[in-house]
């Protein structure tokens, strides 16, 4: 990733950046996605610190609600987290506030990334307006705020027919919230 050292320069010096809150408007999408498809594995692409999974973060909430699981945790901007295991599968790999921080040219790679290690799901939440948080280069954290509309047919073309259970989300200036499974 083009921009993982500003990340983690960010990361260091901003204590509450990358704490995992937003989980919580996208927890109930992710629990009906674990249930209906009874996943038994996860992954958490973007995790950021992984404070959500700590006592006294939102562990209590998150596992309650889906059955005291606990995700795989990747983060490339988090030594703890930075190292994504290359042949390993999940029944469901989720990715919140991740893609609007990845370069758009770097958008497919990403996203066969994550297809490549979900067996029955994916679910992607997606920020589609601009963040509050410069990167000490000055550029704004999210380097690509697209459409709903665009996400789609970025997922689409990655995911081709690989029958994966797909969920987009979107916030933002565009709000939407999509799923699709594509068959062969």
């Amino acid at each position: 990733m083009k921009n993982v050292e500003l990340y983690k320069e960010l990361h260091r010096t901003t204590p509450n950046y990358g704490n995992g809150s937003i989980m919580e408007k996208h927890i109930n999408h992710l629990v009906n996605l674990i249930k209906k498809t009874n996943s038994q594995t996860l992954l958490d692409f973007g995790c950021g610190k992984g404070t959500q999974y700590q006592s006294g973060g939102m562990i209590d909430t998150i596992q309650n609600k889906w059955g005291g699981m606990m995700p795989d945790l990747y983060d490339p901007a988090i030594p703890n987290y930075s190292k994504l295991l290359t042949n390993k599968s999940y029944d469901g790999v989720f990715s919140i506030d991740v893609m609007e921080h990845i370069p758009e040219e770097e958008v497919k790679d990403t996203l066969q990334l994550i297809f490549d290690r979900a067996i029955k799901f994916v679910f992607l939440g997606i920020a589609t307006r601009l963040a509050g948080t410069k990167l000490s280069n000055g550029e704004n954290a999210h380097c690509t705020v697209k459409s709903t509309d665009w996400w789609e047919q970025e997922i689409l073309e990655v995911n081709g027919n690989k029958g994966i259970d797909t969920h987009l989300h979107t916030y933002g200036d565009s709000n939407d919230y999509r799923s699709y499974t594509q068959n062969i």
